[in-house]
């Protein structure tokens, strides 16, 4: 699990919910973050955002578990909008 802060624009290096700090205009609060994604800038404080992870999570589709079952409903909605006209 990594540590320390994260700046606007960096890498998000563990899927999860991170404490987002603002620079004066807004209290400490939690966002949730991809993996592989950039952490973005705040209209208001710009690169003065920190981000430091809270609780890594595994995204539901990776989840050995739950993958199937996604990709299953996937194809599911995917074959449901296909209809034959006769």
């Amino acid at each position: 699990m990594p540590n320390g802060s994260f700046r606007p624009g960096d890498g998000v290096p563990v899927t999860g919910i991170y404490t987002a700090t603002h620079y004066q205009h807004r209290m400490p609060h939690e966002v949730f973050a991809v993996e592989g994604d950039q952490f973005p800038t705040c209209r208001k404080c710009d690169g003065r955002t920190r981000f430091v992870l809270s609780q890594a999570a595994t995204h539901i589709d990776t989840d050995r578990d739950f993958a199937k079952a996604a990709e299953n409903a996937k194809a599911k909605r995917a074959k449901a909008g296909t209809k034959k006209i006769p």
